[in-house]
């Protein structure tokens, strides 16, 4: 197993997305960290059974959330991108290569 690795830029749309679902309801924040949380998990064990969406990255979906975690793996650990919502233009996390 590979070590994950979380850029900052990837930490910041995860916290940013979570504010706005707390505004939205209270705990609901909680519930997506707890989402992303999940799902770096399950990258962190198995990140090759993911999705290639584009050029050796891949994409894992966050449960009851239309979030997506996009990462790339190489030899030496898996490194996770961008924490972005499905209907945003792929240009806005593909650029973070």
């Amino acid at each position: 197993m590979k070590p994950l690795r979380v850029r900052p830029e990837a930490e910041i749309d995860a916290f940013e997305a979570a504010l706005w679902y707390e505004s939205e309801r209270d705990g609901l924040g909680s519930k997506f960290l707890g989402a992303v949380r999940e799902v770096f998990g399950h990258i962190g064990q198995l990140p090759l059974r993911f999705p290639i969406v584009s050029e050796g990255i891949r994409r894992a979906m966050l449960r009851r959330f239309p979030f997506g975690v996009f990462f790339v793996v190489d030899e030496e650990c898996t490194t996770v991108i961008a924490i972005m919502h499905l209907h945003r233009a792929p240009a806005s996390w593909e650029r973070r290569r």
